[in-house]
C-alpha cells in the first residue's frame, strides 16, 4: 500500500554522523602536528647541543695532540724536547715511546663522527687522523664551501681575537635545518704569539636527522593510531545515539513509501527514551492511523485481484491445452503422410530391386564376355566395357544399400585411401557434370603428404555411395546459378582423430530457413520429377552407420559446403548405431510391413 507520493530528494543526502567525525579527526590532527612540533624541535635541540658538547670535548682531547704534531712536523728534532714531558704523559698511558708516529690512542677517539682538519697560516690544509697529519685533498677540504662569515671568522682566530669559535654550518648556506656542525680552535706553537694554524672539527649531522624522522615517525603513527581509536570510541557513540534511531526513521519512512507495511512501523524496543525517539512514536502513530482507514478498501481490491488472476491463468490454459492439440494433430497427420510415402518406397524398393537384379547381371556378364572377346584387342573399348561391367555391378550394389537402410547388415572394413576414393567417385559424376557445364575437380594432396591419403577404416562402397551423393547434389546446385563458369571441389582434410571431405560448389547455397530440413527423407527443393529428396537422407545414413556425421557449413563463396566427418578407426562393432526414429528404423518398418523381407537380401 502506498501512503501517499513522496517526491524523491533531489540531491544525495550528505551525512551528519560524518560531518561530525571529520571535524572532530581534524581538531585532533591539527592538535597532534602541533604537539609533534614543539616535541620534535626540543629533541632537535637536545639532539644539536648534545653533538656540540661532543665536539668541544673531542677538541679539548686532540688540541695538544694535535699542536705536538704540528711542532714534529716543522722540525722533527729541535722540537721534540720542548714538550717531551707533556707528549710523555699523553702516550704513556698506552705504552707508546715518545717519538712514534703511531694512531691515535683510544681515549681520544671521538664519540659521534668527527672528521678533524689543521689550516696552516700559509693556506695548508692537513688531515688529522690516527694521531698523524697528512696533506688532505683540497676536493674534500669543507672549506670549499664556507659561507663568507666563516671565512671571517677564521681569519680573526689568525689573530688571535677569538679562544674558540662554533658553526653550524647549513648547505646551502640559507637552508632552514643545518646539515653540519663545526668547531674551530687557534692553534699556537711558538709561544706566546699570535696562532699558527686552527684545528677544524666537522660533524655531520645526517644521523641527527635520521634520528629526528624516525622520532617524528614513531610519534606520528602513535598519534594517528590515538585518533584512530578515539574516531572509533566516537563514531561508535554516535551511532548508538543519533544515527542508528535516524537511519530506523529513514528505513521506515522508505518501506512506507514502497507499501510495504511490515517494515514501515519502527519496533518499539529500537526507539530511545529522549526527543528523537519522541518524533518515531508520534511518527508511528500516524502512521497506523492511515493504516487502518484503507485495510478494507485494500483487502476488497486484492479479492477482486485474485480473481482476475484466476480468469486471466484458465484463458493461458485453455490456450495452451488447444495449442497442444493443434500440434499433436498436424504431426499425426505429418508422420501418417510420412508412412505412406515410406511404405509405397518400400514396395517400390523391393520390386524394383527383384526385377533389375537379372537385366543388370545379364548387362554385366554381356560385358565380360565381350571383353574377354577383345582379347586386349582394343584396350579403349576394353576399358569402356570394363567401366559398364563395374557400373552394373554397381546399380545392384546401390539397390542393395538402399534396402539395406532397412536392415543391419555388417560392414565390409577396410583401409581406404580416401583422396583416391573421392577422384574414382568424382570421375563417375564428370560425364553428368561435362553435360551440364559444370566443372567438377578434387584438391591435390598437400607437398610431402600421400596423393591418395589419408587413409581411414571404412567400407569403401558405402563410402563411395555417399560422396557421390553430395557430389551430384552439389552438381545441380552449381548448374542453377546463373553468371560465372559453375564449379565443384572436393577437398580431404586430416584434423586431428578424424579426416574430413568437404564438397563445396559455387551454387546459391542453401537458405538458412531449410538448412534445419535438408536431411529429412523425401525433402527436396528441386523440381519435380528431378529428385526424390533421399540423396542427402541416405548419404548422412551411410556415413552414420561408419561411425561419423555429415554437416552443413556456410562457404565465403557463397555456395553450400557440405562436411563428411570420419573417424580414422570405427569403433569395434563396426556399425554406427542409428538415430531413433531416423528414415531408417521408418524404412525397416515399412519394408517388413510390405513384405520386403521375403525378397532376396544380396538381390
Amino acid at each position: 500500500m502506498t501512503i501517499g507520493h513522496i517526491p524523491p530528494p533531489g540531491r544525495a543526502q550528505a551525512s551528519l554522523l560524518a560531518r561530525v567525525v571529520a571535524l572532530i579527526g581534524l581538531a585532533f590532527f591539527v592538535i597532534e602536528l602541533a604537539v609533534l612540533g614543539v616535541f620534535t624541535a626540543g629533541y632537535w635541540v637536545w639532539l644539536t647541543g648534545h653533538r656540540e658538547q661532543a665536539l668541544g670535548a673531542h677538541a679539548s682531547r686532540v688540541r695538544e695532540h694535535v699542536r705536538q704534531a704540528l711542532l714534529e712536523r716543522e722540525n722533527p728534532h729541535a722540537g721534540v724536547d720542548v714538550d717531551a714531558e707533556l707528549l710523555q704523559a699523553l702516550r704513556s698511558g698506552q705504552g707508546q715511546a715518545p717519538g712514534e708516529g703511531s694512531p691515535l690512542p683510544a681515549n681520544l677517539e671521538p664519540d659521534a663522527p668527527i672528521d678533524a682538519w689543521v689550516l696552516t697560516r700559509s693556506g695548508e690544509v692537513l688531515r688529522f687522523a690516527g694521531g698523524q697529519l697528512t696533506a688532505a685533498d683540497s676536493a674534500a677540504w669543507p672549506g670549499a664551501r664556507w659561507p663568507e662569515g666563516v671565512r671571517r671568522r677564521i681569519e680573526e682566530l689568525f689573530l688571535g681575537r677569538d679562544v674558540a669559535a662554533f658553526f653550524q654550518v647549513s648547505l646551502p648556506v640559507d637552508a632552514l635545518v643545518p646539515r653540519t656542525m663545526a668547531r674551530a680552535e687557534p692553534i699556537v706553537t711558538g709561544g706566546q704569539g699570535q696562532p699558527d694554524a686552527v684545528l677544524w672539527l666537522d660533524a655531520s649531522l645526517a644521523d641527527l636527522h635520521r634520528q629526528v624522522a624516525t622520532y617524528g615517525l614513531v610519534a606520528f603513527g602513535s598519534g594517528a593510531v590515538a585518533l584512530f581509536i578515539t574516531a572509533m570510541v566516537v563514531l561508535h557513540y554516535l551511532r548508538r545515539a543519533l544515527l542508528l534511531p535516524l537511519s530506523r526513521l529513514i528505513a521506515a519512512d522508505n518501506a512506507a513509501r514502497r507499501g510495504d507495511e511490515e517494515h514501515a512501523v519502527i519496533d518499539e524496543g529500537d526507539i530511545p527514551d529522549d526527543e528523537v525517539g519522541a518524533i518515531m512514536r508520534s511518527r508511528n502513530h500516524l502512521f497506523l492511523a492511515m493504516v487502518k482507514g484503507r485495510r478494507d478498501l485494500d483487502e476488497k481490491n486484492a479479492i477482486l485481484a485474485r480473481q482476475g488472476e484466476e480468469l486471466r491463468a484458465w484463458g493461458e490454459q485453455l490456450e495452451r491445452l488447444v495449442e497442444q492439440k493443434t500440434s499433436a494433430l498436424l504431426r499425426a497427420k505429418d508422420r501418417l503422410h510420412r508412412t505412406e510415402k515410406l511404405a509405397a518406397l518400400g514396395r517400390l524398393a523391393a520390386n524394383v530391386a527383384h526385377e533389375i537384379n537379372n537385366p543388370l547381371a545379364t548387362i554385366a556378364g554381356y560385358a565380360e564376355e565381350a571383353r574377354d572377346a577383345l582379347d586386349g584387342a582394343d584396350p579403349e573399348l576394353a576399358q569402356a566395357l570394363k567401366t559398364i561391367e563395374d557400373q552394373a555391378f554397381r546399380c545392384k550394389e546401390i539397390l542393395k544399400r538402399l534396402l539395406g537402410l532397412a536392415r543391419s547388415d555388417q560392414l565390409e572394413l577396410e583401409e581406404v585411401a580416401l583422396r583416391r576414393l573421392a577422384r574414382e567417385s568424382v570421375h563417375l559424376a564428370e560425364a553428368a557434370a561435362r553435360r551440364r557445364g559444370v566443372t567438377v575437380r578434387v584438391d591435390p594432396a598437400p607437398s610431402g603428404e600421400d596423393p591418395d591419403g589419408p587413409t581411414v577404416r571404412s567400407d569403401a562402397a558405402s563410402l563411395q555411395q555417399a560422396i557421390l551423393n553430395l557430389v551430384e547434389n552439389a552438381i545441380d546446385a552449381a548448374a542453377e546459378r546463373k553468371g560465372a563458369a559453375p564449379w565443384v571441389r572436393v577437398a580431404v582434410r586430416e584434423a586431428g582423430a578424424e579426416v574430413r571431405l568437404v564438397v563445396t560448389d559455387s551454387g546459391p547455397g542453401v537458405p538458412p530457413a531449410l538448412r534445419a530440413r535438408v536431411f529429412d527423407p523425401f525433402y527436396t527443393t528441386k523440381p519435380v520429377g528431378r529428385g526424390t529428396g533421399l540423396g542427402l537422407a541416405i548419404s548422412q545414413s551411410l556415413v552414420e552407420r561408419l561411425g561419423g556425421r555429415v554437416t552443413l557449413e556456410e562457404d565465403p563463396s557463397g555456395g553450400a559446403a557440405f562436411v563428411i566427418h570420419l573417424p580414422r578407426r570405427p569403433r569395434e562393432s563396426g556399425r554406427a548405431p542409428r538415430a531413433a526414429g531416423d528414415a531408417s528404423d521408418l524404412l525397416e518398418a515399412q519394408l517388413r510391413v510390405a513384405g520386403a523381407g521375403a525378397a532376396d537380401p544380396d538381390l
